[in-house]
């Protein structure tokens, strides 16, 4: 037993079924496969548990097993390991038989489960006692003893020994009496493509030896999946109707194709791969558009990718629209309180000496008012706290904090004890930080009326005695303030204005010699290496010059004409709307390698990482047009058609115009439209790979070979062909 993998095992059983039910996985079958030691050279790890059994079809992922033992079938055990896998994986019963004809062979020969039990009847009788270990059937004998069945037979093929002959297969078909339920097994996927472009029904399944390694196995996988063992026969036989059943699986859409905006063409587009393919010039580009213009209607997300259009397309990667002025990118403050406080500031200047000797020339003027005491009484001379602003900013930020807690559903997150905590402390710091604000602020103004009160009867005694009262204050502390003031705002500004530069680096995708590849986007603030293209909306010029006038305010606040210079400041500002420090964001954007040095790609390139992101981006539909283009064929089929074929087993729609039989023939797409043109008469054929057959949506009794016009349409479509693999074998992405 192998406990430690069974919770692993299990959650990959059940997460695997839902995706098969759903048919977004494909169908792997294994219709080679030993469970017990049964002939002197079988190795031991051929014996398996149902646990071990269950464990291992789930990771494998395998849909379809068939129990084909030497020259054995243990009916006990199929039904064990039919129940211990069931609901995940069908169990079909077979045995795998020693055949003697023009030379030594193996057969294995499968059947549907229902018949397991006269399966087991008839493998009884095929060997009534022998000696397992060197006894030989003839074929004869074989397909008699079965022939009241519905099996399919397998026998080891030219690289794969001990092999039957040419001779000998020719003689099983005829045995047999029907060619869809005759198959062939080679050594390997290199063998079987060859033989599969012969067009010979080809299987390949495990043998396996350890049962230990069992994931690790080469097995095949079906394009189709199919429900039992009688539709893999029709399916074998690619019967139209069965191949039509199995494909409305997944139900299409009925789509308006345009290869010229006055032709329509009725199309079906599959949740899966979708070719258009044919000569040039014949609109698959023009189809392909129509095809993506109505899908995104449809209110589908699509993502497009036009070959032609890949420098646009790149260049259009770079431009700024996406990068919005984000201050919180550079860890800055937009400083508009203090853009405000510079365009309100007004100068408070010294009370001058004429009015002390004014005062000193009328003070004994009037016996009455030198009575009143109060009109030499100076101003309050209010200190602010050195937390002042501080104390402010903080009782902003608590109440804001209040509400956002107050829209959430506490409840949801906390227990009603921890929930009544956190009230109580935040209500508590509310309480604490607007408990001093209240006293600053009382403070504040108490100064204020106090010093009005001030200014106001001695105005009021000096009308009414024609004299002068004491100034007030001296105005010089007022004038420090104010002016110390300022350059604080100012330098608050600066500081914002001289941070550090951000960089984001976003994965656009990889090349073979430079690695993965970024689009750098950089957030800095207004630099002596900044450029015009950096600032949309803004003038570089005006930033400049408000900036340097800051500057200048900064280094000469004490100077007698700072008023001029604040003038100057705030009409500059209204002129271009400048209120805070936003438009001096500068962003930009850069090609750049995982070193993060700049790399402009050549235009081949570009497409390759426009290819890439596309493919990559989540959407429901695809729309590619000659995604080959200025890219090799070992990339296409290595890097690109995988994705392609990931994107179909998710169930999304990929309508794909090519050239190349890499893409159109090794993604064997649900649906092919084929596009002619011949002495200005256009035609249009839709098929798929699983029946061969490309019809004229015109005429019904114009009918192609998608093979053949496969081959002779597309770029490399023999090797494609020489490669590829059939409907029901394996295939690996």
């Amino acid at each position: 037993m192998h406990t430690d993998n069974i919770n692993i095992a299990d959650q990959r059983i059940y997460i695997n079924l839902y995706k098969f039910k759903k048919g977004e996985i494909r169908v792997k079958i294994d219709l080679h496969c030993h469970t017990k030691k049964t002939k002197t050279g079988d190795g031991k790890q051929r014996n398996v548990t149902p646990e071990l059994f269950k464990e291992k079809i789930a990771l494998a992922d395998i849909r379809i097993v068939a129990i084909t033992n030497h020259n054995v079938f243990d009916v006990d055990q199929y039904m064990l390991l039919q129940g211990a896998v069931t609901g995940l994986c069908q169990v079909w019963p077979g045995v795998e038989i020693d055949v003697q004809g023009e030379s030594k062979f193996h057969l294995i020969v499968v059947t549907k489960p229902e018949d397991a039990n006269r399966f087991s009847s008839c493998v009884n009788d095929l060997f009534g006692g022998e000696n397992i270990d060197v006894c030989q059937q003839t074929l004869e004998k074989v397909c008699e003893t079965f022939k009241s069945l519905d099996a399919i037979y397998i026998p080891h093929f030219h690289d794969k020994k001990p092999a039957i002959s040419e001779g000998d297969r020719n003689k099983l078909i005829e045995l047999v009496g029907d060619s869809a339920r005759v198959f062939i097994e080679p050594r390997n996927h290199r063998t079987l493509g060859v033989l599969s472009n012969k067009d010979l029904s080809v299987m390949i399944g495990s043998d396996v030896k350890d049962w230990n390694k069992y994931e690790e196995c080469t097995f095949a996988e079906l394009r189709l999946s199919v429900g039992n063992f009688s539709e893999f026969l029709l399916l074998a036989r690619r019967d139209r109707t069965v191949v039509n059943t199995l494909l409305s699986k997944k139900p299409p859409v009925d789509m308006i194709g345009k290869p010229h905006h006055s032709v329509s063409i009725p199309l079906s587009i599959y949740p899966d791969v979708n070719i258009i393919f044919g000569s040039k010039g014949t609109g698959k580009t023009e189809i392909l558009k129509s095809l993506f213009s109505e899908m995104l209607g449809s209110g589908k997300s699509c993502k497009k990718y036009i070959a032609s259009e890949r420098s646009e397309d790149f260049s259009a990667l770079t431009n700024l629209k996406d990068m919005d002025l984000d201050l919180d990118k550079v860890h800055s403050s937009p400083c508009e309180e203090q853009f405000r406080l510079i365009f309100e500031w007004t100068d408070c200047n010294p009370t001058l000496f004429s009015n002390y000797l004014d005062w000193a020339k009328t003070k004994g003027n009037s016996n009455s008012k030198s009575r009143m005491k109060i009109t030499e009484a100076i101003h309050d001379n209010y200190s602010m706290s050195n937390k002042y602003d501080i104390h402010k900013s903080d009782k902003n930020s608590i109440d804001q904090i209040i509400r956002l807690i107050q829209a959430l559903d506490i409840e949801e997150y906390l227990s009603a004890d921890e929930n009544k905590q956190l009230l109580i402390l935040v209500r508590k710091l509310q309480t604490a930080v607007l408990a001093k604000r209240e006293a600053e602020v009382i403070s504040q103004y108490s100064s204020k009326m106090t010093n009005w009160s001030i200014d106001k009867i001695k105005a009021l005694s000096d009308k009414s005695t024609d004299t002068i009262s004491r100034p007030s204050t001296a105005g010089l502390k007022s004038f420090a303030r104010g002016r110390i003031q300022l350059i604080h705002v100012v330098k608050t500004i600066l500081t914002n204005l001289n941070v550090k530069e951000h960089n984001e680096k976003i994965r656009i995708g990889s090349l073979e010699d430079k690695g993965e590849i970024f689009i750098n986007h950089k957030y800095r603030m207004l630099c002596p290496e900044a450029r015009t293209a950096n600032y949309p909306n803004y003038n570089i010029t005006n930033l400049r010059q408000i900036k340097t006038q800051l500057e200048y305010i900064r280094d000469h606040v004490f100077d007698d004409d700072l008023a001029k210079h604040i003038e100057s400041f705030s009409s500059k500002c209204t002129e271009t709307s400048i209120k805070s420090i936003k438009p001096f964001l500068g962003r930009s954007k850069q090609i750049v390698d995982s070193n993060g040095e700049e790399y402009e790609p050549s235009n081949g390139e570009k497409g390759i990482l426009l290819l890439q992101q596309t493919l990559h981006e989540d959407a429901d539909a695809y729309f590619l047009d000659e995604p080959e283009l200025g890219m090799g064929n070992s990339y296409i089929d290595t890097d690109i058609r995988p994705i392609i074929c990931d994107l179909a087993k998710r169930r999304k729609y990929v309508v794909v115009a090519t050239h190349n039989a890499n893409i159109a023939v090794r993604s064997l797409p649900y649906t092919s439209i084929f596009r002619t043109h011949n002495n200005s008469v256009y035609k249009t054929y839709i098929g798929n790979p699983f029946d061969d057959l490309l019809v004229n949506v015109n005429d019904k009794d114009d009918i192609l070979s998608w093979t053949e016009e496969s081959m002779h349409s597309l770029e490399g479509g023999h090797d494609a062909f020489y490669e590829r693999r059939d409907i029901y074998e394996a295939r690996g992405n």
